[in-house]
């Protein structure tokens, strides 16, 4: 059984609305949605921050993994399984990351 991120939203607005009387569905969404927000726009920044969430932990790019991800994107360039667009914007952000762990 595939769970919807829609009809879950709308179970959880239910059952949470008498708490918040005032917060129309829309904006119980944006509530919702808004750490998951922000950890991807601060990903696609290029910088790969550390970022901490309360309850849900800590979302961070170890560079044993970077490098390894490095390797992957080549290899998948190179089999034509990625865009040359996305290649370099992935390849340029791992290898900035890789560059600034090194200076500390």
């Amino acid at each position: 059984m595939k769970l919807d991120n829609m009809t879950l939203m709308k179970e959880f607005y239910d059952r949470e609305k008498e708490k918040y009387p005032t917060l129309s569905f829309e904006q119980f969404k944006e509530i919702c949605f808004g750490p998951w927000r922000f950890v991807k726009h601060e990903m696609e920044s290029g910088k790969l921050p550390s970022i901490r969430l309360k309850y849900f932990g800590t979302f961070q790019v170890y560079p044993g993994r970077a490098k390894s991800m490095l390797k992957t994107i080549n290899d998948r360039f190179k089999y034509n399984k990625i865009s040359s667009k996305q290649y370099f914007h992935l390849k340029e952000m791992l290898e900035n990351y890789l560059k600034d762990e090194d200076k500390d």
